[in-house]
């Protein structure tokens, strides 16, 4: 079977709950709609946390500086989006030359990651694991040896989930100085940001160049699909009853959502 080419969306801000239900619907419709590099930007401060990880003690803190919650389906600490760019691909099983094990996709990965970075003229490097790194509250607060970092310190956070459907590796790539904020919402002095001021339109372009050099083919502009559309909304809705709940991984279709797809 002749591999579905990669799609490359360039998504601009949205809610917290939205950015997150667009990653999940993309995944749990790829082995139909095929692989994607997606970016995406965040309307307001928000707080991601990971799947299985306890709410923070300074959670509280958030609705009165008007920062968003949101749970997302992958694993690791809190991630404090503010101006950040997020990256996310999403692939269903069998997608070459993506490798088809943890270890080998994140490498895979983060090597696109790299180019990007070095072609944009910074000399990102893999990071070396911190030991403890993996049982941290904050994301930015270690490396896991998955991560990127700018000199010397971490640059971009990732996570990743895999199911029998594909999988979705998200992350944060820190392009501005959100130390004031990190403060106010964690009460922890934030590591500092490698380089603030990266060109967001620039980056984006360099990694979507590494990932065209590495397939060997043009990625191409694309929004969602009706039916991706649809169960992003659908599970946007699941999440309003409880922010803190990231809504089962299912392939249960939504058709009474389909009237309100323009």
């Amino acid at each position: 079977m002749r591999a579905r080419r990669f799609r490359v969306l360039q998504d601009g801000p949205g809610p917290a709950d939205w950015n997150m239900s667009v990653d999940e619907a993309l995944l749990l419709e790829a082995p139909v709609a095929g692989p994607v590099l997606r970016f995406y930007a965040w309307r307001a401060p928000a707080v991601s946390l990971g799947y299985r990880q306890a709410a923070p003690g300074w959670l509280d803190r958030c609705d009165a500086l008007g920062v968003e919650v949101v749970r997302r389906v992958t694993g690791g600490g809190a991630v404090l989006h503010a101006n950040d760019l997020t990256y996310a691909v999403i692939a269903p099983p069998g997608t070459p030359p993506l490798p088809d094990d943890l270890s080998g996709s994140y490498g895979w990965i983060r090597a696109r990651l790299l180019e990007g970075l070095r072609a944009a003229g910074f000399s990102a490097r893999a990071a070396v694991e911190r030991a403890g790194a993996s049982r941290l509250e904050l994301c930015f607060a270690g490396a896991t040896g998955y991560e990127v970092e700018l000199d010397g310190r971490k640059l971009i956070g990732s996570a990743q989930r895999r199911t029998p459907f594909g999988l979705l590796q998200h992350g944060s790539i820190r392009i501005c100085d959100d130390s004031a904020l990190y403060r106010a919402v964690t009460g922890s002095e934030p590591a500092p940001v490698p380089r603030p001021g990266i060109d967001a339109a620039a980056l984006r372009r360099a990694i979507t160049d590494s990932f065209e050099a590495a397939l060997g083919a043009r990625l191409e502009p694309a929004s969602l699909s009706p039916a991706e559309r649809v169960r992003a909304e659908a599970r946007m809705a699941q999440r309003w009853s409880d922010p803190l709940r990231a809504p089962a991984l299912s392939l249960r279709r939504f058709p009474e959502a389909a009237d309100r797809i323009a």
